[in-house]
């Protein structure tokens, strides 16, 4: 299985470069573990919950996933004692952050992903703006429905 995963071009200034100016090894490395992670399953160290968007509800259809990171000051929020992490599943689940890698998976290959913003360092405030949602459901919506050769 080869994963192929892509940077969305009309969403690459606004969303990624001015994170990629305050941590230029993460353009590369993070399509590089993107790709490890959705091809074996093995979760690098600076990723964590990996759930869909839900919010504004029009965007549910969109496949708008998002990925919580732990990347430079923010880190993941200290886990509750009494919490259940007995399995790799259950510990990803509860590693939540404030920093997201929000992506869409192709509908005709599964192996294709689309990065479409990096949500850092507010990202629970960015994704309560229900007009930029829409946006990214946009481009989450037109990614999905390509067919590639």
């Amino acid at each position: 299985m080869q994963v192929t995963v892509e940077y969305n071009q009309d969403s690459f200034d606004y969303f990624f470069s001015p994170v990629f100016v305050e941590f230029p090894d993460l353009k590369q490395t993070l399509v590089d573990d993107f790709i490890i992670y959705k091809s074996t399953g093995t979760l690098p160290s600076y990723f964590g919950r990996d759930t869909s968007y839900h919010r504004p509800p029009d965007i549910e259809d969109a496949g708008l996933m998002h990925l919580h990171l732990a990347i430079g000051e923010n880190k993941f929020e200290p886990i509750k004692n009494g919490t259940d992490i007995s399995t790799p599943q259950k510990l990803q689940w509860h590693k939540t952050s404030n920093t997201a890698l929000v992506y869409a998976q192709n509908l005709f290959d599964e192996n294709r992903y689309s990065l479409i913003a990096l949500f850092h360092p507010v990202a629970h405030m960015s994704a309560n703006n229900h007009n930029r949602m829409r946006v990214l459901a946009g481009y989450a919506r037109d990614f999905r429905n390509t067919m590639f050769d």
